[in-house]
Formats: C-alpha cells, structure tokens, sequence
C-alpha cells in the first residue's frame, strides 16, 4: 500500500479494517460474556494463536489449547461483563497485520468451592495488546497479551485488598 498518497479506496479500507478489528474485539468479549464459548472463542484465532492473560487468567496457544482453557474457565466463573474499551489500532503499511491495544474493567462472579461457599463478585482492570492478521480477507488474533493490573473481591475493593500478581 502506497504511503505517502493513498486513494480513497485504500484509505477507506484501512477504515474498515480498524472496524474490523473493533468488531472482532467485541465479538471476543461477547463470547466470554455467553459462557466462555470455546468453540466461537478459539475460532477468533489464527490456527497458532496465542492467548497469554498476565496476572490471571492463563497462557495457552493453539486453538485446541485456547479451546480448553476456555471450558476450564466457565468451570470457576459462572458471570462475567468484560468492558473492553479505549480502542488503539495501528495497521502495517500492507494493511495485513496490526497491533491493537485496548482498556479492560471486567465483573464478574467466581464459582463458589466444594466446601459449600456462594461464590464471590470481582473487579478486574487491566490492559490488552492484541497482534492480529488479516487472512483472506478476515482479521484474526495471532497474540493477545493481557495484563490484569487489579482484581479484587467486589466486597473489599482494590483499596482495602490489593492486587498482588506474585500471588497469582
């Protein structure tokens, strides 16, 4: 793609493009959001992808492998709203490959454990930074890289129970 003087078209598609990964950002969380959706989830990466959560959260690749973790996930967390925002994208010249960042605070509910607890409400806030390609036309998640800054119970806050990613 031309650099210094690009047409309409070409400007118009890096537009669509940054939709795009917008959109598939969001499809991302509304996945997590309906159960943890393996199956939609791991499709949203390349074959090779990599899903790598600092702090909590887990660090698997492969689509079987992101697969998995996901059911995994659904078993501890029964609700969750991942507030994914603040969208930063920057396309390669090619306009196939870009980097994306992204602002995160999540709720949501921990199961609660075998010896009868109710479960308990948390707050998570961190960041994303996404490596994705565009495959025929589609955009896909090659890495993401999360890092949870803060997760704490609901009930405590971060003031009075803070985070501590040694502890994880």
């Amino acid at each position: 793609m031309q650099q210094h003087n690009p047409s309409q078209d070409q400007r118009l598609e890096r537009l669509e493009d940054i939709e795009k990964i917008k959109a598939i950002k969001y499809l991302y969380a509304r996945h997590l959001d309906d159960g943890f959706d393996a199956e939609s989830i791991a499709g949203l990466f390349t074959e090779k992808g990599e899903w790598i959560i600092k702090g909590v959260g887990g660090d698997v690749r492969g689509r079987a492998a992101i697969k998995l973790h996901c059911q995994s996930l659904k078993n501890g967390i029964s609700w969750s709203q991942h507030n994914i925002f603040a969208p930063r994208v920057e396309l390669s010249a090619e306009g196939d490959s870009a980097v994306a960042r992204f602002n995160l605070v999540c709720l949501l509910t921990m199961n609660g454990d075998a010896n009868g607890s109710s479960g308990e409400a948390f707050i998570l806030a961190g960041h994303y930074e996404d490596q994705l390609v565009k495959v025929k036309g589609e955009w896909f998640f090659k890495a993401m890289t999360g890092d949870i800054e803060q997760s704490s119970p609901w009930t405590q806050g971060w003031v009075n129970s803070p985070f501590k990613k040694e502890s994880w």
